[in-house]
């Protein structure tokens, strides 16, 4: 389905984004360093939801998933330049950030997607130590919260068509 103001959605989706993962339960009962790279992985695992959402849809792929991935660059791109990085460490930046953007998708699909066939956990829970925690074996303690999180919110966003997920702009259900 087409909609009028596909940028305007795009954005609107995103704001909902940003605002979800600078969420202080995040960093607070779950733990997570406050960081630009901690950031920047909590708006990718949440706009993955979003985007697998579209993954096997019927629905024209192009639109506000492509509208959505446009402006989440755009905004990385702008927050560089206001950090005060230069065209060229700018243009090195956004190769590494789409890189890890797919990196993590194809991490992520291939979770849930195991999930849903095998009721196998194992991969989500390792991608989610190594993206959002970094690594950090102290966060296998949370791990559970968020492999809940993360298909909860898959499954409500599954259970909707796309006109009720963009009306509450794809509104996550939190915990805490």
């Amino acid at each position: 389905m087409l909609f009028k103001n596909q940028n305007k959605i795009a954005e609107k989706i995103y704001q909902n984004i940003v605002e979800i993962s600078r969420s202080k339960f995040f960093y607070i009962d779950y733990e997570l360093d406050d960081t630009f790279e901690t950031r920047f992985d909590l708006i990718i695992f949440h706009a993955f939801m979003i985007f697998y959402f579209y993954k096997d849809k019927e629905i024209n792929k192009s639109s506000i998933s492509q509208s959505l991935f446009d402006h989440m660059f755009n905004d990385f791109e702008n927050n560089l330049r206001e950090m005060g990085f230069g065209d060229i460490a700018v243009n090195k930046k956004m190769k590494l950030f789409i890189r890890a953007f797919y990196g993590r998708l194809a991490q992520y699909s291939k979770s849930i997607d195991l999930i849903k066939n095998e009721d196998d956990k194992t991969l989500l829970e390792q991608t989610i130590l190594n993206n959002i925690f970094k690594g950090n074996s102290s966060g296998k303690k949370n791990i559970n919260m968020f492999v809940e999180y993360i298909t909860n919110n898959i499954n409500n966003f599954q259970s909707k068509t796309e006109s009720e997920n963009i009306e509450c702009n794809f509104d996550f259900i939190t915990f805490g």
